[in-house]
């Protein structure tokens, strides 16, 4: 019957308008080639599914009847102990939901082919609205239920069979944990559809295209933030319940928590006081998220084929663009012109000043974070050597910064147009590496180095503050020739490389990459610091090991076991190797 139903609304041109709509939310780009990740519906509905599945299944330790009884815990309170647990689920519901509503805002307003698709068609311009409308309200509450479904049974059922609870009891549980998520989802996409919207509605349209991929960086890295606080619900919690007039209650996740317990009548009485702000603030972003998408929506359709100078040639973009191509002004050929494109594609195209956006956010917020206390105990903090934090600081701005660019390198710009490398080069000569390299250290030079040798400068004088971002720029290089091993391809050429059997251990190799960077760099520098003799070190360390890597070229060329020369495919190595004997 409901098959049947939506067959028929499909059929009408009402239908076909929402389709379409549902359609281009749902895919990645217009073709297979396209620069942003392809996934199917299934795969994205399976992949957004899965952290709140995973996360219910590592929470069975907790909650066992058999382990509570164990270890003594028999008559607990679970309406009370399991608030750290919900305030978790309520965090992961709006950070997956806020991390897919920013890199599908793109996909939410029309485009210039939707103006010369439906502009010429005998169809009302409001119908057009409301059929995106509706799609969009499809698509939000579909993403809700995926993400939020498998919890909303599973969590509720694991802490009902260990406080014993009674079937009614249970269905009032999940229907108050399904109630909070939901609606926690649905506040963060209206509050970041009306953010965006309003910037998109209030901005001029070039500064908007230009500001656009920072603002949504920003975003990322504060869903990736409120993601990483869920795991660190406990010790929010307790400050928000010890300082009630603290600023922890302008936190819209802990709104939901206190609704959470008010709907539950659990408590305590300071968390369910902050539940009417997540009713108000939910109606609140609502209202205004239906204001400023009628006005962007507006401007967006009817201004789609005005023209407007790309991103690239913006003042700020030209700046930066010159800025960075000082680093192969000595260069020649193929290297500077390769340099070139690479640098004012990064610039110009909008996944990639995304992934950049996001590396350098989210370096910034943890060298931060690293160095906040060191900053504020002042002089009074201070000793003869520099301090770790802070030398710890553009290390973790470094690290994610290169390892930005590095996912930067992966995304292609426009395979289709990769013709002309593939007409023009020696598949035989390999120069790109080089050129990899330089776009890195270019890039790194002007967001990081530079800012901390102010800062250096700053805090311990011209020589402490050059020596140790001279230190800085050297640990960088080895993280740089690490992840260009074996790199023979085009920056931005190549299409997206596909799902990797190792792709577990390689986040894993990177989260320990990441602290041994980090903590390792700066334990190096203290202890440089501390006899200035032991510098000389480290470039002996850098030249044994460049001379190491090259004889293991040179040995491996000799062996032929060493692939030379340029490629313009990501090859994937079968699981299963066949010995070939034909």
């Amino acid at each position: 019957m409901i098959g049947r139903w939506i067959e028929e609304f499909v059929a009408r041109p009402f239908g076909r308008l929402v389709q379409h709509f549902l359609v281009r939310l749902s895919r990645g780009g217009q073709d297979s080639s396209s620069s942003e990740f392809e996934l199917g519906i299934g795969a994205l509905l399976g992949i957004l599914a899965a952290p709140g599945a995973f996360q219910c299944f590592l929470l069975l330790d907790r909650y066992s009847t058999f382990l509570n009884w164990f270890r003594g815990r028999l008559r607990q309170n679970l309406f009370l102990t399991s608030i750290p647990d919900k305030y978790e689920f309520i965090a992961l519901a709006m950070a997956v939901t806020g991390i897919v509503t920013v890199l599908k805002w793109d996909k939410i307003l029309p485009d210039a082919q939707d103006y010369l698709n439906l502009a010429p068609l005998p169809v009302r311009p409001r119908n057009i609205l409301l059929a995106n409308a509706a799609a969009i309200a499809i698509a939000v509450i579909v993403f809700s239920i995926d993400v939020n479904g498998i919890p909303v049974l599973l969590f509720p059922l694991f802490v009902s069979e260990a406080a014993q609870l009674s079937p009614a009891a249970f269905l009032q549980f999940a229907a108050a944990h399904g109630a909070c998520v939901m609606l926690a989802s649905v506040f963060t996409f209206c509050a970041v559809f009306a953010l965006l919207g309003m910037l998109g509605a209030v901005m001029p349209r070039e500064t908007f295209r230009a500001l656009s991929p920072w603002v949504r960086g920003l975003f990322l890295v504060a869903f990736i933030m409120l993601l990483i606080s869920g795991f660190a619900g406990t010790p929010l919690i307790r400050e928000a319940l010890v300082t009630p007039g603290s600023w922890l209650r302008y936190l819209p996740s802990l709104w939901f928590l206190g609704l959470y317990q008010s709907l539950q009548r659990a408590g305590p009485a300071s968390l369910a006081a902050l539940a009417p702000r997540a009713l108000w603030g939910s109606a609140a972003a609502f209202l205004w998220m239906v204001a400023c998408y009628g006005l962007s929506y507006r401007r967006r359709f009817a201004a789609s084929l005005e023209g407007a100078r790309a991103p690239k040639e913006q003042r700020v973009f030209a700046l930066v663009a010159a800025a960075l191509d000082l680093f192969a002004a000595r260069a020649a050929g193929f290297p500077r012109a390769c340099h070139r494109f690479v640098v004012r594609a990064i610039l110009r195209n909008e996944a990639h000043r995304l992934s950049i956006a996001v590396a350098l956010g989210l370096g910034y917020f943890l060298a931060f974070q690293s160095a906040s206390e060191t900053l504020a105990a002042g002089a009074a903090g201070r000793d003869a050597l520099p301090e770790g934090p802070l030398l710890q600081a553009p290390l973790i701005a470094a690290y994610l910064l290169i390892l930005g660019l590095r996912l930067a390198f992966d995304l292609p710009a426009g395979v289709p147009a990769n013709w002309i490398f593939r007409s023009i080069l020696d598949s035989r000569e390999n120069e790109t590496a080089g050129v990899a390299r330089r776009v890195i250290v270019s890039f790194l030079t002007l967001l990081v180095l530079l800012p901390s040798l102010l800062l250096a400068v700053s805090r311990w004088g011209v020589l402490i503050g050059v020596v140790q971002t001279l230190c800085v720029l050297a640990l960088s290089l080895c993280l740089i020739e690490a992840l260009l091993t074996g790199y023979r391809k085009v920056p931005l050429t190549c299409p997206m490389p596909g799902f990797r059997d190792n792709l577990l251990m390689l986040c894993l190799m990177l989260v320990l990459g990441f602290e041994l960077f980090t903590r390792f760099g700066a334990a190096l520098e203290r202890w440089m610091f501390a006899d200035p003799l032991r510098f000389p070190l480290l470039p002996a360390a850098m030249l044994w090991g460049w001379w190491w890597n090259q004889r293991r070229i040179r040995d491996a060329r000799e062996a032929g076991e060493l692939e030379e020369g340029l490629t313009f495919e990501n090859v994937v190595r079968p699981a299963v190797e066949r010995m070939d004997l034909s």
